[in-house]
């Protein structure tokens, strides 16, 4: 029979190292019941006992509040009021110990079967702090274990200690409130063990909630009136709110535990103190934080660049061309030749050809979460937003949009104030995804060969400042309200292993080529198939698609684009952005196999067979790597392939889109339209279906003017009339929209924010 434990600690107390650790990749990610905020679970094996995890929120303290509380302690407390695990690892920083021994006797309080994880042991002795772990112990009534995560040390002690756990009744020094609390408390806990057995487990805990004005916890009339003629007593007799004395309490008796247990040896400045002073620094944290996304693309397109080759030459020597081989000799239809070689072969050769360089950006920013930085980011670009009256809190979530924008949309959670949540959901769309990197990788690589990491940055930069403008503009009109002040605990610097970065890699580029790759092979089988079947509804053998039923529709579709520089003959754009709405690196297999089938490449009489295809792929390997010191001084050299085949397809770009004005002005529109579908319906469950509308048409305004826009002011000169009618066009209908947002959100009186669900424990 399995055991299940739950790990609970604080934000960047190592929890997510000891959860990689203690599960390696037997993981999977979902979500928690009812909400949308990811859920981790995992199991590893002891003594041939099978253990399940479940990885709990990062939260500061245990609370069931109501609206102006995030949402990820109130799953937090759910999930241990249910009863749904046998055990609780409760992970704290050993250089903090006080500060987070004040979750640690809530959870005592609470009286759940616990071990506490005393973690980043090592980093406690560089600061000359030395731990009892033995009196830490005693004086909690717990087991405790120390530990170093990043390193493993201390992880079969903890597995040991888990599978030998036995719950006996907790010896813990009992919280000493002031004197007229007590009588009240073990009134209240009498009520609840009479009436509401199910929760006697932890009936002073609820005694505590309910006695600071907990109003989404359930109770009957006449618990609720023993409760208020409590709450009036005793603020009457102590003279302050209680919600007050109950948080100078806690944390006075996590600071008699601490000062018993730990011995400090003087205070010495650390390597962390020295590197906030540049990196902190108010003049010197912006261009930092630029250099070091810049970094991030750098090492994305070159590392992944150099990998990029043998991936898509493989993958499609196998996939496309094999499939395509063995399909014709054994005598099959066009249309099945179609629909498995240039679709299913060419969505799979897709969705491989990018994992190098989504996997480096995965890499790399796990480097930078580990190391510690990501909070630093936060805290430096918020001086800017507050400057510009945006919550700095939201670029977190933010930053996270840089990996993919469904955890960015998630991870507004997080955010105390409903307005800050949903202002921040509707920025977060903006900030260029994974998805997005692969698309422009392409396109650089054909029409910005030299410089092309600049054409990426100019990008991201874009992307950031749609969303700030973005918050800006709904902060001014229909989400006005007071700045929420920014509380961020800043983690010491580390050096992240590479077991930890690669594991960590590994999960998030597993779930997205799964989560992509559902939806690329799909659509490109059924674009392979319409460009493959004419209007007559002859086939066209995918040599032709001029007549095909897509080709006509992508006809009919694309003078709506002609603003921003995209023609009649460049329909296969049009048909890429349509199926990019699924999910934007769709975009990418969408021309590939349009443009494949429009420059004649199908015809498997010239392609070379799928064993010289694999040796080709091979032999580029150490080709790139030789080229990777020259390609950081011009990225996109790395990723540029150099096969015959792509370079067609590029030629067949190049000329469509009309040079690099057209294919800057594409990319604008791909960087900035309707967010992704997954993106979309996560939107309709954080917040509702009149914000997701409002985010849809919004995003889509804004990436069709800004393209059209740069189009017409490019080639002013060309057609000067028409390019000064469409920008004053642009101009008078922003106008038009700002206007009627401020009028609409004059009106507003805050009822159309979506507020969190009630948590009911107690009825």
């Amino acid at each position: 029979m399995s055991k299940t434990i739950a790990l609970v600690g604080n934000p960047n107390c190592g929890k997510t190292t000891l959860f990689n650790e203690l599960t390696g990749s037997r993981q999977r990610v979902g979500n928690w019941p009812g909400v949308t905020i990811e859920c981790k679970t995992g199991q590893f094996f002891y003594q041939k006992k099978q253990i399940d995890v479940v990885d709990l929120p990062g939260i500061y303290q245990l609370s069931c509040s109501d609206t102006h509380q995030a949402l990820d302690e109130k799953i937090a407390c759910d999930f241990i009021l249910n009863n749904e695990t046998d055990l609780f690892i409760n992970i704290i920083d050993a250089a903090h110990l006080e500060r987070h021994l004040y979750l640690t006797l809530q959870l005592l309080t609470m009286k759940v079967p616990l071990i506490v994880a005393v973690n980043m042991m090592d980093v406690a002795k560089r600061r000359h702090i030395d731990i009892d772990l033995e009196k830490l112990q005693r004086a909690l009534g717990c087991p405790v274990i120390g530990l170093i995560a990043s390193k493993g040390t201390g992880i079969s002690h903890l597995k040991k200690a888990i599978e030998g756990y036995q719950k006996q009744p907790l010896q813990h020094l009992p919280i000493l409130y002031p004197e007229p609390i007590n009588k009240h408390i073990n009134l209240i806990m009498h009520k609840i063990n009479q009436d509401h057995s199910k929760y006697s487990f932890c009936a002073e805990w609820l005694a505590l909630q309910l006695l600071q004005d907990n109003h989404s916890i359930d109770v009957d009339l006449s618990l609720s009136t023993l409760i208020m003629e409590s709450k009036i007593t005793l603020e009457h007799t102590l003279g302050e709110e209680l919600d007050i004395v109950f948080a100078d309490t806690f944390y006075t008796r996590a600071h008699e535990i601490a000062h018993t247990a730990c011995i400090t040896a003087g205070t010495r400045k650390t390597i962390t103190h020295y590197l906030d002073r540049i990196i902190l620094n108010r003049f010197l944290g912006i261009p930092i934080f630029l250099g070091v996304m810049y970094c991030l693309f750098l090492f994305a397109i070159n590392l992944g660049g150099a990998f990029q080759d043998f991936f898509d030459i493989a993958s499609e020597a196998i996939f496309v061309q094999g499939s395509t081989q063995l399909l014709s000799m054994a005598h099959a239809p066009s249309w099945l030749v179609a629909l498995l070689g240039a679709g299913f072969g060419k969505g799979i050769n897709t969705t491989i050809s990018f994992t190098p360089v989504i996997g480096a950006m995965f890499f790399f920013l796990a480097f930078l979460e580990g190391s510690g930085y990501m909070a630093r980011a936060s805290f430096v670009i918020d001086r800017f937003m507050r400057i510009i009256g945006l919550p700095g809190k939201s670029f977190v979530p933010m930053i996270i949009g840089f990996g993919c924008n469904v955890p960015a949309i998630l991870a507004a959670r997080t955010l105390d104030n409903p307005r800050d949540r949903t202002l921040t959901i509707l920025m977060s769309p903006f900030m260029s995804c994974g998805a997005r990197l692969a698309i422009f990788a392409v396109f650089t690589a054909a029409f910005f060969p030299a410089g092309g990491q600049n054409i990426v940055f100019a990008l991201y930069f874009i992307g950031i400042v749609a969303a700030v403008g973005t918050g800006f503009i709904l902060r001014k009109t229909l989400l006005k309200g007071e700045l929420t002040p920014l509380v961020l605990e800043l983690p010491a610097y580390h050096l992240p292993t590479i077991a930890h970065l690669l594991t960590l890699t590994w999960v998030r580029l597993k779930s997205f080529i799964i989560r992509a790759g559902k939806l690329i092979v799909p659509i490109c089988m059924l674009i392979g198939l319409l460009n493959a079947v004419n209007t007559n509804g002859t086939l066209n053998k995918g040599l032709s698609s001029s007549s095909s039923i897509l080709s006509s529709i992508g006809r009919a579709v694309t003078p709506i684009l002609s603003p921003m520089g995209v023609t009649t003959e460049n329909w296969p754009a049009t048909v890429g952005l349509v199926t990019g709405v699924l999910a934007k690196e769709v975009v990418v297999a969408t021309l590939n196999t349009l443009y494949t089938q429009e420059a004649h490449l199908t015809d498997t009489t010239h392609k070379p067979s799928v064993v010289t295809g694999i040796k080709t792929a091979v032999l580029s390997i150490p080709q790139n790597l030789a080229a990777l010191k020259n390609s950081f001084v011009n990225p996109m050299m790395a990723s540029a392939p150099d096969h015959t085949l792509n370079h067609q397809v590029y030629g067949v770009m190049y000329e469509r889109f009309a040079g690099k004005t057209g294919a800057f002005a594409y990319l604008l529109f791909v960087l900035l339209y309707f967010p992704c579908i997954s993106a979309t319906a996560v939107m309709v469950k954080e917040l509702n279906k009149k914000w997701t509308f409002f985010s849809v048409a919004w995003s889509t305004g804004i990436a069709y003017g800004v393209a059209t826009s740069f189009y017409q002011l490019a080639t002013f000169y060309s057609h000067p009339y028409s390019s000064f009618g469409w920008l004053l066009a642009i101009v008078l209908i922003f106008v038009l929209v700002l206007s009627i947002m401020k009028k609409s959100g004059t009106h507003q009186k805050g009822n159309h924010l979506p507020h969190a669900n009630r948590l009911k424990t107690v009825r």
